[in-house]
């Protein structure tokens, strides 16, 4: 059984295996084609195309499953009822793919607990894990995120295929279609979200500056909170200016609910808020009033005495945040620590235009987290803006007392 992601792939997959038929006499008196099989001459063996959907696939028993394109299926679903369906005729089942661009697909969390199995090696670009038993092993060709995406040679490495040369890597590499984030997912086998990033990662990349943090004690520090609590998950970003004018990101913490229908534990978020509190005295946080968000801001001024600004979400406060963000990074005037979550958040962010502006949003169509780059976004607006409080207020700014809610 051949299963591709969707039916054209299928399609294309089965006019492959057909062709090898046609050109073969040695197979032509072996299986017979037909329009939707490839039949055996001798028993009732048969290799069928199909489209993943897990609800065709229910009561197979195959004695090989090739899944093709595995990065692409949306749910694990189909995955896992052919697997289990190997186990009466001792089948086997093969995947293939190529990097995908949701760590969090159900390609990614394979990949993630392959990394944790008892045989784990690595040559180069190569990788192989392996189950204590032998029944689950994973041979991957990715470069490190470190390597030079532009030496061929390098390059190289991660394309095992006899014509995948230097130089016809360098032609793809230097057509004029080719874009960064195809190279990287597709020449380099580096997981990372496609051209829909409102943010490159050449761009953040830029910005980095590994192991950075604000040092414990310092002033004005603000930290943007953006609360998830089902299947989002709750960011809590800390920044502040430092003396050379730059904005210095310090790692986050991101919670990540039970993804199972309950809600993340409120007591984890006001725990990681409360520790910031500790090593920043005379913080503020910043968020969204709504989901949950007053009542934790109405904690934080009772339990911890901090400052709490409220930030909106609607499109005007967005649009504005998502764009200071944008220029802070553009020119090189934020710093961050290189956190490889954050960076999965930043890059993950789309845009979506209102009229002439835009605001950082999810690719359309899929889950890729973005919630730490909200948290950041409005972090920095806040900053920006309490630097020098308006005298009359804007009118998405209404000044009461000390504070200033955005």
């Amino acid at each position: 059984m051949v299963v591709a992601a969707s039916r054209e792939q299928a399609g294309i997959l089965f006019a492959q295996a057909g062709g090898f038929v046609r050109r073969s006499e040695w197979l032509q008196a072996r299986v017979k084609p037909t329009m939707r099989e490839l039949r055996s001459r001798g028993d009732s063996g048969r290799i069928r195309v199909m489209a993943a959907d897990a609800d065709t696939a229910d009561g197979t028993i195959p004695t090989l499953a090739v899944v093709d394109e595995v990065a692409r299926h949306r749910s694990a679903e189909l995955y896992g009822t052919l697997r289990d369906g190997l186990g009466p005729r001792q089948g086997r089942l093969i995947g293939i793919s190529t990097a995908g661009d949701d760590e969090d697909s159900p390609l990614g969390r394979m990949r993630r607990s392959a990394y944790k199995l008892p045989t784990v090696e690595r040559d180069g670009a190569y990788r192989y894990c392996k189950s204590g038993d032998g029944a689950f092993v994973l041979h991957e060709w990715a470069l490190a995120e470190a390597d030079d995406r532009e030496d061929m040679a390098v390059v190289a490495t991660a394309n095992p295929a006899s014509w995948q040369t230097p130089d016809a890597l360098r032609r793809r590499f230097e057509s004029p279609s080719m874009t960064p984030w195809a190279w990287a997912r597709f020449a380099c086998g580096i997981w990372t979200p496609g051209e829909d990033s409102a943010i490159s990662a050449k761009e953040w990349a830029d910005c980095a500056r590994p192991g950075l943090e604000i040092s414990e004690g310092a002033e004005g520090v603000v930290v943007g909170i953006d609360l998830g609590w089902r299947w989002d998950t709750t960011a809590v970003v800390p920044i502040r200016r430092a003396a050379d004018e730059t904005i210095e990101v310090h790692p986050p913490a991101i919670l990540t609910p039970p993804q199972d229908g309950t809600s993340l534990d409120a007591e984890e978020v006001f725990a990681a808020a409360e520790g910031m509190a500790d090593r920043w005295p005379g913080l503020t946080f910043v968020l969204d009033p709504e989901a949950g968000g007053e009542q934790l801001a109405q904690r934080l001024d009772r339990e911890l005495d901090a400052a709490v600004l409220t930030h909106s979400q609607k499109p005007g406060p967005m649009c504005e945040a998502s764009q200071k963000l944008a220029e802070a990074i553009a020119t090189r005037g934020l710093a961050h620590p290189d956190h490889q979550e954050l960076t999965r958040h930043i890059v993950s962010a789309a845009a979506r235009f209102i009229g002439p502006v835009w605001r950082f949003t999810k690719p359309k169509g899929k889950s890729l987290p973005i919630d730490a780059t909200v948290a950041l976004a409005m972090a920095v607006r806040v900053l920006q803006a309490t630097e020098s409080v308006p005298a009359e207020p804007r009118s998405d700014v209404e000044a009461r007392g000390d504070a200033v809610f955005f």
